[in-house]
């Protein structure tokens, strides 16, 4: 028996278990108890020097915030990284920015200001009765707690073990942020004497796929550091020195009901419908929880985010570990790994790059490796090394021309040739496939076709580059769908460009998990739909409704509309008349 069992409540589903890593309670430049008022306090020698600071560390806030917005919504979608990007208004919000400046013209210093602003107007949000102005109090904090960081100079918390084995991170409670630049593979769960489950530390876990258990009270604490614990986050329990035999009676125990029912349901409509339902993930967690979710493979292995937030990137050992270990969470399912997407709105401080007007037209993607072969070569190689004995699936992003094709083919001969020279073994079957995101890639999918093994298309740039709109735009949220009809063309066009050469075509945007999109895509003759692996049973449950010959009618009716408005109603006929027959 575990020495102690913890009792708290489900954050996030899952299991995780590794050595406890006690993180102190988030603090600012001064404790609530010992602020002082605005009257004690000792007047800055140089009001103006300490308004400039102020400014500075806003403004470098803002824009972690930002990238980090970016960040994890490709990580986790859009709606987690809103969460980020409210944080980045506050740091620019006059409501705070002034009455900081005013505290520093009565004497505080630039970190006394922002953290007693923050804590009074977050004291007076969590008074407030309504749970929406509650979270809002505490991204506040979180915030107030970042500015203070940038001026004292202050590193935030290591969130992984020195040693590099699987850390069960715990707190009295952490702050989003903190959850959100977490590192899966260094990290098994998190652990909280506090917090609550509509809370977005939890929401930002659940998203990640990280097993979190929620209020375990003042029994968890600073002595627990270092200790072997398990983290239930199903059941909300943490078991403290856990036995092999309870670990592994956890790690058996299905994640929910749900999962069960979708896999006894999992048999699409009457004409079995030729779609193959694959996950997203960036992480080996994320991985895990696909095939827990009865992912039929991986279509989408966002790499990039190894490289981000961190200084210096990523050599062969640690990419051939994470890319191996990711491979084997779904042993004899396909895995398909997308190449380094970094640049444009995903940048790494240890990439030096000339100012862009516009990142999202410049080196981005496959340009960005072309132009970096070092890095390229690096990670080509740890692909090609991770499983020699499986098909390896290279996906490439930001294709625009079939001279990049040629390159990236001449690159990954180039590294398998250097890895055989070390004495590697390397991947014989390589499969190349190409992103369609950009619509040139559409257009010429028939020139293609011969020159590549599959083609996934990202849905959010091909929208974005296709009707000029912005997708991080709330402005444009209605222009930038892809039932926008002249996505819907270019889609076409791809599918048809593949079936000659019986190319498969997957959708590997989250707009594969909309059931309005999912069944014209379906319809178009899209042969894979990868999505979230939260969004698989649902979409799962969505797509069994459907008949094939339905789809494609629908789908032939979509492309041929003019507006937008048509296409929904086509598709909303669609899905409703086949809702309603099962019923």
């Amino acid at each position: 028996m575990a020495r102690a069992t913890l009792i708290g409540r489900p954050g996030s589903a899952g299991v995780g278990v590794g050595r406890l890593l006690w993180l102190p309670p988030s603090s600012s430049a001064v404790t609530a108890a010992a602020r002082p008022a605005a009257s004690e306090t000792r007047r800055a020698r140089d009001p103006a020097a300490e308004k400039a600071r102020l400014h500075a560390a806003l403004e470098a806030a803002g824009t972690e915030l930002s990238s980090l917005a970016r960040e994890t919504a490709s990580r986790a979608g859009d709606e987690i990284g809103a969460i980020f990007e409210a944080q980045a208004l506050f740091a620019a919000d006059p409501g705070i920015i002034e009455p900081a400046l005013a505290a520093i013209d009565i004497g505080a210093d630039a970190a006394e200001a922002i953290d007693r602003v923050t804590a009074e107007q977050a004291d007076k949000l969590a008074g407030v009765d309504d749970e929406y102005f509650r979270e809002r109090a505490a991204d506040l904090r979180d915030v107030g707690r970042r500015v203070v960081d940038q001026l004292l100079g202050r590193a935030r918390p290591a969130l992984h073990r020195r040693d590099g084995s699987p850390a069960i991170v715990a707190s009295d409670d952490l702050d989003p942020s903190v959850v959100a630049v977490i590192r899966p593979e260094l990290v098994a769960g998190l652990a909280l004497a506090g917090g609550a489950p509509t809370g977005h530390a939890a929401i930002v876990a659940r998203a990640l796929g990280i097993p979190l258990v929620l209020g375990l009270g003042p029994s968890l604490d600073a002595g627990l550091d270092g200790v072997e614990v398990a983290v239930d986050g199903t059941g909300g329990r943490l078991l403290i020195e856990p036995t092999d035999a309870e670990v592994r009676a956890l790690a058996a125990a299905p994640l929910s009901a749900a999962f069960a029912a979708a896999a006894a349901d999992a048999t699409p409509g009457i004409d079995e419908l030729p779609v193959t339902l694959e996950a997203n993930v960036g992480s080996v967690r994320e991985a895990e929880a696909a095939a827990a979710a009865g992912a039929m493979g991986i279509g989408l292995v966002r790499t990039e985010l190894l490289f981000l937030g961190r200084s210096a990137p990523p050599g062969l050992d640690e990419q051939r570990a994470l890319y191996r270990r990711i491979a084997a969470a779904l042993p004899g399912r396909p895995v398909v790994f997308r190449t380094l997407d970094i640049g444009g709105d995903k940048p790494a401080s240890y990439l030096p790059a000339e100012p862009e007007m516009n990142p999202a037209l410049g080196v981005r993607g496959l340009r960005l490796g072309l132009n970096r072969p070092d890095l390229f070569e690096t990670q080509l190689r740890a692909l090609l090394e991770a499983d020699p004995g499986s098909p390896l699936r290279v996906l490439l992003p930001m294709v625009a021309t079939v001279e990049e094709v040629a390159a990236a083919r001449e690159a990954i001969d180039a590294a398998a040739s250097a890895s055989r020279r070390a004495g590697a073994e390397v991947a014989s079957d390589v499969r190349l496939g190409i992103m369609i995101e950009i619509p040139s890639a559409a257009i010429l999918a028939d020139a293609f076709a011969p020159m590549v093994d599959f083609f996934s298309i990202g849905t959010n740039d091909l929208v974005q580059y296709t009707l000029a709109a912005d997708r991080t735009s709330p402005a444009l949220a209605e222009l930038a769908t892809p039932l926008q009809p002249a996505v819907l063309r270019l889609i076409r066009l791809v599918t048809e460009a593949a079936l000659p050469f019986d190319r498969p075509v997957a959708i590997c945007g989250e707009a594969a998990a909309d059931p309005l999109a999912a069944a014209l895509f379906v319809g178009l003759g899209v042969s894979e739909l990868s999505v979230a692996p939260g969004s698989l049973t649902g979409l799962r449950a969505s797509l069994a409704r459907l008949e094939v010959n339905a789809c494609r009618d629908a789908a032939t009716r979509a492309t041929a509309a003019a507006s937008l408005a048509d296409v929904r109603k086509i598709a909303a006929e669609l899905v409703e008349t086949r809702t309603g027959a099962a019923a």
